[in-house]
């Protein structure tokens, strides 16, 4: 509902019995209700704000809310911060000041008036519109747009940032300056004391109210300021996303480990787009995504755009319904931990990339992508672990007390570390974990200060030297499944992708390739190429790329490429054999299916049972069905089979026990999604 009032016609027929009829034909079990949207005109008859002029004579965010209460449905109050164009238009001085052009994705910029969260008066104006909605008998509270849409300047941060430190904003971006590390810092931390602030004056007003935001920049680049320690102003994490089948895998299993209290919720809109209004996304995609979620523990919320005059659109709410119904039978079996043989590390310290040192703040990223090389191999460690139905779980600084739940941890390419990670990670493995780095790991820390070595060096056994030169270099590996034909591992953020270490560590696997006259590019009046098109491999070396060493009671391996960020069929395999090798034992979950497949699984002891998903989730549709998959379940320790079903008709599927506390089943021909319960009990 971010639909204007300077046209009468304007929401000229919305009524909020037939919002709340529209509802309940979706089948919703719950209801985002918005009292006030990115215009910042209000729905409710407010005091310190302006009301839409279709409320001018009615509340119509109180009736909207009587009537779903009388449905029985619980509410959550809607209101967006920070994008308020009343207030934009009303307090120049409140207004955002980036400094470099800003955008917001695909949206068209020039229509929203972004205030500033640092000015003393517009947090006083939101907490007055916050007291005024804590009076209506809302079941929660959800705060949109919480972050920086670019880096502000105006005086209101300048102001802060010196009555706090002394200091002016830095003028230059520099991942190893002290000065602009805690300007970075502060900008995290007031939005996350910000985060911390709307939480309690909504509870202040409405005691218990559960209050979230939108965690939809969660993985955004540094701009955006989104640290990990805004978690804890939510109650649970929510936010909408956009961005395909990667982005939902990635951020399903972050939010699975990172929320405060399960479930967290995926929303995405029923349109194509946040830019689209008419086109729809088709049944299948919709439905997928609802499964998507219900595979990764979530629940779902569909974002359904009104129409400016006000009607709701009958197509647009019987997909929602489908999608619903689909989803709706699985939520009796949800719950329980989540099982996961490898835990990929997401660091909120490294998203950003050291080729930004030296550039004015004047050039900082003006769209919220997360462009740095520490997603990319994220990403990619993700990709490849879900096609090879590998078990595994996102990770982050949350979760450092409780690393011994993940039998192996990836670090893919972690720029920047706390010295709390380091010695973290140093524990973990010294108790017996498994590790895998990656890169640039643990070569610089998280206060500026860049050291010659990696923190973690000891553990990794072996010492950084430099960066590798050239365009690309060559992988030949020593003791893996790889092709005879070495690895090429091309240019990455500046860079070949590769750093250049000494091992002191019980084991070279992959050792260095050069092509001829590396590391001189060639040109057409030299002799420093082979082939005029490509650099072929050429020379052989010892030097080594991939280490692996013994720490205490576990081990490591450390490449100076990151592989998982490489997207060839080799890099994943490469990728995959190590960690594989790296698993103190067999896979608590293994399906042989087709790579498009997500596989999860949940333990839940209290019901003597574990559920196991299957999602045939292709890129395009229609969806082709995937043929007969085979899954293998280790059980909890002590525990042996009892039954196995397929919900939610909980129809017996045939079993067997290849070896104690091991079942195996056929899944049948999966079109889009199955749920098996395996029922145990004490052996």
């Amino acid at each position: 509902m971010h639909i204007p009032d300077w046209d009468d016609r304007f929401l000229s027929v919305y009524e909020p019995q037939d919002y709340v009829q529209a509802v309940r034909e979706t089948g919703a079990d719950g209801v985002m209700l918005y009292f006030q949207s990115h215009l910042g005109l209000c729905y409710w008859p407010t005091q310190s704000g302006k009301v839409h002029r279709a409320a001018r004579s009615r509340d119509l965010a109180g009736e909207a809310l009587a009537a779903l209460m009388r449905a029985g449905l619980p509410v959550c109050a809607y209101y967006s911060v920070n994008f308020n164009n009343q207030a934009w238009l009303d307090h120049p001085d409140w207004r955002l000041k980036p400094s470099a052009p800003a955008t917001i994705g695909q949206l068209p910029r020039e229509r929203y008036g972004i205030v500033c969260l640092n000015n003393p008066a517009y947090q006083a104006f939101v907490d007055a519109q916050i007291d005024e909605i804590a009076t209506y008998p809302v079941d929660a509270f959800f705060f949109d747009m919480v972050w920086w849409n670019g880096v502000c300047i105006c005086d209101a941060c300048r102001s802060r940032f010196l009555g706090e430190t002394g200091e002016e904003i830095p003028e230059t971006i520099d991942w190893r300056e002290p000065g602009w590390i805690r300007f970075q810092s502060a900008r995290e931390r007031w939005l996350a004391e910000f985060t911390a602030a709307l939480r309690d004056r909504a509870r202040a007003g409405r005691p218990g109210v559960d209050v979230y935001h939108n965690f939809a920049l969660g993985l955004s680049n540094w701009t955006r300021g989104v640290s990990f320690d805004t978690v804890a102003g939510h109650d649970f994490l929510g936010g909408d996303f956009y961005g395909g089948r990667a982005e939902q895998l990635l951020i399903s299993r972050l939010m699975l480990n990172l929320t405060p209290s399960r479930p967290a919720e995926f929303m995405t809109t029923v349109a194509a787009g946040l830019t689209e209004h008419t086109r729809l996304r088709p049944q299948a995609e919709l439905t997928t995504k609802a499964m998507a979620a219900t595979a990764s523990g979530a629940a779902f919320l569909a974002i359904l755009a009104i129409d400016p005059d006000g009607r709701i659109e009958p197509d647009a709410i019987a997909r929602v319904r489908v999608a619903f119904d689909a989803a709706r039978a699985f939520a009796p079996f949800l719950g329980g931990a989540p099982v996961e043989d490898v835990g990929v590390y997401c660091s909120d310290r490294s998203k950003m990339s050291f080729a930004e040192n030296g550039r004015p703040i004047t050039a900082s990223p003006g769209a919220s992508l997360p462009d740095y090389p520490h997603f990319k191999a994220l990403t990619g460690a993700c990709r490849i672990l879900q096609q090879a139905h590998v078990p595994f779980g996102v990770v982050t600084r949350a979760n450092l007390d409780e690393l011994d739940r993940w039998p192996v941890l990836v670090l893919p390419n972690v720029t920047r570390m706390g010295r709390d990670e380091v010695q973290a990670f140093q524990d973990y493995v010294a108790r017996g974990g498994r590790l895998y780095a990656s890169r640039e790991t643990s070569l610089a820390l998280d206060d500026g200060s860049r050291a010659e070595d990696f923190a973690l060096a000891e553990l990794f056994g072996c010492y950084h030297r430099g960066e590798a030169g050239g365009r690309l270099v060559y992988a030949r590996a020593r003791a893996w499944p790889l092709p005879e034909r070495p690895l090429a591992h091309w240019r990455i953020d500046g860079g070949t992708g590769a750093t250049v270490v000494a091992a002191g560590a019980d084991e070279v696997l992959v050792t260095l390739t050069t092509p001829y006259g590396y590391p001189d590019p060639g040109a057409v009046g030299d002799a420093q190429w082979a082939s005029i098109h490509s650099s072929p491999p050429w020379t052989d070396t010892d030097e080594p790329l991939v280490v692996r060493n013994r720490y205490g009671d576990g081990q490591a391996v450390y490449s100076a490429l990151d592989i998982e960020a490489g997207e060839t069929p080799e890099h994943d395999q490469l990728f995959l054999s190590l960690i594989r090798a790296l698993a103190p034992h067999s896979a608590r979950l293994a399906v042989d299916t087709h790579p498009c497949v997500w596989a999860s699984a949940f333990d839940q002891p209290g019901a003597d049972r574990m559920t196991v998903c299957l999602l045939n989730y292709q890129l395009e549709a229609p969806t082709i069905p995937v043929p007969a998959s085979r899954v293998s379940v280790r059980l909890p320790t002590g525990r042996r089979v009892v039954a196995i079903a397929r919900a939610p008709e909980r129809e017996p599927i045939p079993f067997e026990e290849p070896e104690p506390g091991r079942v195996s089943f056929d899944a049948g021909t999966l079109d889009l999604f199955a749920m098996f319960i395996v029922e145990h009990a004490p052996a």
